[in-house]
């Protein structure tokens, strides 16, 4: 008897946090579910809770630009710097969800502040949230500059979508200008990259340009650098179903940076980031 005390007082738990995040009717809820069926009712109240995008502990305080992979197993990570943008970032979410592919989006604070629903869209379709400074700087900061970059976006994030995350790109690729030291000091994982679409440059690449580069430089484990935000961004739109196609055509499956990690964090081996120049532009 005692069991069905337990059972149902667990029960009527679960119904009310799923009531409270989900906005469903308790009666809704177990119409649907059923009380024996509790199994898709905690998986309910799981989905509905915003997760935090945490770091294995092997790739705290690590700079990497890929990652080595049980097995060898192709897998890529795609991730998109700069937004949420307006139209780009829009297109791009379309083709990952009919094509229903996770991503990685480095967000600027300034555009997610500026454009919240584009940001929130990103979240809700499944991809990963990842931090890319509030103004996009290069130049050399003090401490207190640099930690003002990293963690007034981090608020932005967490006041708008409503999560944290402990993964970091620096602008351009600059290792040295004190936002690196900042994210390592906090036990971020700082995320360059193996494959440059080249979509950043001043003469755009057209799709098809893009399209033979990534697929010339992609390897397993690998991380593709593309823009959806700081400024126009068409080609990388149009670009992307074919990166898809040909991708997959080649075996390869798409992951984000926290199930890239996770599988790495597998591995012996810890790979780190090569110096860029200053002059990278991101």
């Amino acid at each position: 008897m005692l069991w069905l005390v337990i059972a149902a007082v667990s029960f009527a738990l679960i119904v009310l946090l799923h009531t409270i995040f989900s906005g469903i009717s308790p009666k809704t809820l177990i119409a649907e579910t059923g009380l024996a069926d509790t199994t898709k009712v905690t998986s309910a109240v799981a989905s509905s809770i915003p997760m935090n995008f945490d770091v294995p502990k092997s790739f705290q305080a690590k700079t990497i630009k890929d990652a080595t992979v049980p097995g060898a197993e192709k897998v890529i990570a795609l991730t998109f710097d700069d937004g949420p943008w307006p139209q780009t970032t829009e297109q791009i979410l379309d083709t990952l969800k009919k094509e229903n592919v996770k991503a990685t989006f480095y967000m600027v604070g300034q555009p997610l502040k500026s454009f919240p629903e584009i940001g929130k869209k990103v979240l809700a379709d499944g991809h990963m949230i990842a931090n890319h400074t509030l103004h996009h700087w290069y130049k050399k900061m003090s401490p207190l500059v640099a930690q003002r970059e990293i963690e007034d976006t981090a608020k932005i994030i967490k006041e708008v979508l409503g999560v944290e995350t402990a993964y970091f790109r620096p602008p351009g690729g600059v290792l040295t200008n004190g936002l690196v030291a900042y994210a390592h000091k906090q036990n971020q994982s700082v995320n360059m990259w193996s494959v440059d679409s080249g979509d950043s440059r001043p003469k755009r690449p057209s799709p098809e340009a893009m399209v033979k580069t990534i697929l010339a430089e992609a390897t397993p484990g690998g991380i593709v650098l593309m823009h959806d935000g700081g400024g126009s961004h068409d080609n990388t739109a149009k670009a992307v179903p074919e990166i898809i196609a040909q991708l997959r055509a080649r075996g390869y499956k798409f992951v984000t940076m926290t199930e890239l990690l996770e599988m790495a964090s597998a591995t012996p081996e810890t790979p780190t980031a090569k110096a860029l120049p200053s002059s990278a532009i991101n």
